[in-house]
């Protein structure tokens, strides 16, 4: 139980609080004020880090197909779509481990980007493909560029030589998809499921 409250301040009490506070003062003066808010500038520059690391290794993969074209020649897919996959996979591996080298990044978690961004980038490249053909026509050829477009679907995942469409195409108009059926030339495209 507590004793009974009394009308005036305990001055022992009082006084020993005084001695606490003096003693504690040149303490308190050479405290550093800390700032609670992070700063903004290492907010920032963490994900972007991040997005970085994913360009650089889709970046590599753009670069290990173009080497790829120059000496081998050949189609986005190879005559063996498997071990072209694994090739331009492992050749942009190599490529971007080089350049995070160069550029000093360091931890797990920018290697995991740098793989998503060469695996993002062996499987969908053909869909950059479809979206700007002009710039694929002067990097590697415009014969290249007109089999891709051919051989593979707008917006789906090339996987082992096989489109996986993730969005079907919109067909426009009735005398259109009449018109697209006259044309035998175009070859049929693999996709997942129809074989």
């Amino acid at each position: 139980m507590s004793s009974p409250r009394q009308g005036r301040p305990n001055s022992v009490f009082a006084a020993r609080l005084d001695r606490v506070a003096d003693a504690r003062a040149p303490i308190e003066a050479n405290k550093v004020e800390v700032s609670v808010l992070p700063d903004w500038k290492e907010n920032f520059r963490y994900p972007a880090a991040l997005v970085g690391a994913a360009l650089v290794g889709m970046l590599a993969v753009l670069v290990a197909r173009y080497v790829r074209f120059q000496l081998l020649g050949g189609s986005l897919a190879g005559d063996d779509a498997d071990i072209t996959m694994v090739i331009d996979g492992a050749i942009a591996a190599g490529c971007s481990f080089v350049l995070f080298g160069i550029l000093r990044f360091h931890g797990t978690d920018y290697k995991a980007a740098q793989s998503f961004g060469i695996i993002a980038m062996v499987l969908g490249m053909h869909n950059l493909v479809h979206s700007v053909p002009s710039a694929f026509n002067l990097v590697f050829s415009q014969g290249w560029t007109n089999e891709v477009i051919a051989y593979t679907e707008p917006n789906s995942i090339l996987f082992r030589g096989i489109s996986i469409v993730l969005i079907e195409p919109q067909i426009e108009s009735a005398s259109q998809s009449e018109s697209e059926s006259e044309v035998p030339t175009v070859p049929t495209v693999r996709r997942a499921g129809k074989l």
